[in-house]
């Protein structure tokens, strides 16, 4: 071990005081990968920052790729400890809205396959998304915190370690899906969408929609391909109504089986009313949307269909849980969703629902929607990032679209409904700013000549972020 002449590159972007050791005792404790590459800096405060990991991965990264003598790593391996707390956080709250693996499975893997490159990034990621939903950060030591937005950075800064798209191993596809949901709640939606389609890449490539590949494998490893298949087929419907792109995966699998389980945090019940609520219209429905544009299969049958199967509430779901939340929100919305697809249909009779006035479709919705709403615990909410707010914002949407055909009373009606819907979509979490800004003014052109007894009143919490995920 040497002395350097100067501070290291950790040590200079965190601006602290350096012993020049090769490593140094700073990188050391709080296991960096201690190098001396760049030009010396100032010293400056003594704490890691949130933008230090990455400042210091993005140095590293590009000095590996100027001197082939660098070690190929951006930074020494997040601990396990730290992993291990955020697999806990992940089945205490997620599991139940995206299962892949549980926390035995998830911990076997940490402790056999911590070395395993693709095991291990799989980890980490796993372990950005849920601290990312969660919009928490984990101490790791006195001082030393760990955030989403670092472990995915650290993530991405290191794909050439496991973007290997020649190579369609399960661990890389769940890495992608991960990664796509930490980029959806950091509002790059792009981004988010480019890493979803890398999974349902790597998904085709590895044939996971076709029926025949999981007849030899073990039951386990069917669920799990199961699943995560079924996770991106339902991303993608979701993309395919919000940045109108044509959906590529089809229900030419089954779904996964319900697993005896004593942990309902585990139970896949919800999550299988979810994957109906999305497969009950058929691939052409989200393409319709995608493409304002239908074809012979989407028709007044199949819309009535649809509305007739997601009409009634499952009652094998446990009341009032996570995945309960999930598959409720997700009903309204793709009801809703059918009812704007009859409004683009030419010819289509405005009362295809039996014993319904078309018209008043979107006030029954929003209807069901708010007594779901009085009956649930808020925190309930906070678990599911921004897709309940986008989801019940679709429902707000309908009633806004449909008001000016009400006579004055109804229109009343209606204009108390939204204030209601409004109230509660803004009052959650994961709301932004510029959403609501765009819901208003579309609000305020339709119902100009409307007088309006309850304002629509921006909540000054929201964020502004423009926050879109599944």
């Amino acid at each position: 071990m040497g002395i350097a002449k100067q501070s290291c590159d950790c040590c200079r972007v965190r601006r602290v005081k350096c012993d020049r050791n090769k490593p140094c005792n700073r990188c050391t404790q709080r296991n960096l990968n201690c190098t001396y590459l760049q030009p010396l800096k100032k010293r400056g405060p003594k704490s890691i920052r949130a933008g230090s990991l990455k400042k210091i991965a993005e140095v590293q990264m590009v000095s590996m790729n100027n001197n082939i003598m660098t070690a190929p790593v951006v930074c020494k391996k997040v601990p396990k400890n730290l992993i291990d707390q955020c697999l806990r956080l992940y089945h205490d709250n997620l599991y139940v809205i995206w299962p892949m693996l549980s926390y035995d499975d998830l911990h076997k893997l940490l402790e056999e396959k911590y070395d395993d490159c693709c095991a291990y990034w799989f980890l980490v990621s796993l372990s950005a998304a849920t601290l990312s939903d969660l919009q928490i950060e984990i101490e790791y030591e006195e001082g030393v915190t760990f955030t989403g937005e670092q472990l995915c950075t650290l993530c991405m800064l290191s794909r050439q370690f496991f973007d290997d798209l020649s190579n369609s191993d399960i661990f890389r596809i769940m890495t992608y899906y991960c990664l796509h949901r930490c980029y959806a709640q950091f509002a790059d939606t792009r981004t988010s969408y480019r890493l979803s389609c890398e999974a349902v890449g790597l998904i085709k490539i590895a044939g996971f929609h076709r029926e025949e590949t999981y007849e030899f494998l073990p039951f386990g490893e069917q669920q799990l391909r199961r699943k995560v298949y079924y996770l991106l087929l339902m991303t993608e419907r979701f993309y395919a109504v919000y940045i109108k792109c044509v959906t590529s995966l089809d229900t030419t699998i089954a779904p996964p089986l319900p697993e005896v389980v004593t942990d309902p945090r585990l139970s896949l019940e919800s999550f299988l009313e979810v994957i109906r609520v999305f497969t009950v219209p058929g691939k052409c429905f989200y393409d319709a949307l995608a493409t304002n544009c239908v074809d012979d299969s989407c028709t007044e049958d199949s819309l009535k269909r649809i509305w007739n199967e997601l009409h009634t509430t499952s009652l094998d779901i446990e009341p009032w849980s996570y995945g309960y939340i999930d598959f409720l929100f997700s009903r309204h919305w793709v009801r809703t969703l059918a009812w704007k697809l009859v409004l683009h249909m030419k010819g289509m009779r405005m009362n295809f629902l039996s014993n319904t006035n078309n018209t008043h479709i979107p006030v029954e919705i929003a209807r069901d929607m708010l007594g779901d709403t009085f009956l649930t615990p808020k925190n309930l909410y906070d678990v599911h990032g921004p897709g309940i707010p986008m989801k019940s914002l679709e429902v707000a949407n309908a009633l806004v679209d449909i008001v000016n055909k009400y006579d004055h009373n109804m229109k009343l009606e209606a204009w108390n409904i939204l204030c209601d819907v409004s109230k509660f979509v803004f009052s959650l979490k994961h709301c932004n700013h510029k959403m609501f800004q765009r819901f208003s003014t579309k609000c305020q052109s339709a119902l100009i000549d409307l007088p309006i007894s309850r304002p629509l009143r921006l909540n000054d919490d929201s964020k502004d972020e423009d926050d879109i995920i599944p």
